[in-house]
């Protein structure tokens, strides 16, 4: 037969275990696509009246995954803070806005609707005014999926939603 050098068998067992991480890299790539499918759609934000440097951002987070996720937060290098808040009615009639520090959940096969009157995205200290035909880069973190980088396009009000 033939004899194999001591260097070439040391060669083989790096090429079989090169082979074997990236067969596992890429299996995990596969199944963190499939646990957590996150797309952003129709996001928008509104524009900033006068001077002020806080306003909302609005947006759907749907999960096409297989696992319920949660959206934790959001970060832009051109605001100082973007928190998450949620509005609701009082018993009395009062709306009133809180910050929701727990994150807020998007279950498996369904989305999360932040819009006006509810769940959304406070831009709290903005480095200049934003104003309609503007664009707002923000990057939303998740406890389970990546960082999803969005650009969010500055409007008087929601974009249509009619495909026609």
């Amino acid at each position: 037969m033939f004899r194999l050098s001591r260097l070439r068998v040391v060669e083989i067992g790096v090429a079989l275990l090169l082979t074997l991480a990236a067969l596992v890299f890429v299996g995990l790539a596969v199944w963190a696509v499939e646990q957590f499918d996150i797309r952003v759609m129709d996001a928008w934000a509104r524009p900033t009246v006068g001077q002020g440097t806080s306003t909302a951002a609005y947006m759907t987070i749907v999960n096409g995954g297989t696992a319920d996720d949660v959206l934790k937060g959001a970060r832009s290098p051109k605001i100082k803070a973007v928190e998450l808040h949620q509005t609701t009615m009082t018993p009395d009639g009062v709306m009133q806005m809180r910050q929701v520090e727990e994150g807020l959940p998007i279950p498996a096969g369904g989305s999360l609707a932040l819009a006006p009157g509810g769940a959304h995205l406070m831009l709290i200290g903005l480095d200049e005014p934003i104003h309609e035909g503007d664009q707002v880069t923000l990057t939303l973190e998740f406890a389970n999926a990546a960082p999803i980088e969005v650009a969010v396009p500055v409007a008087a009000e929601a974009p249509s939603l009619d495909k026609d």
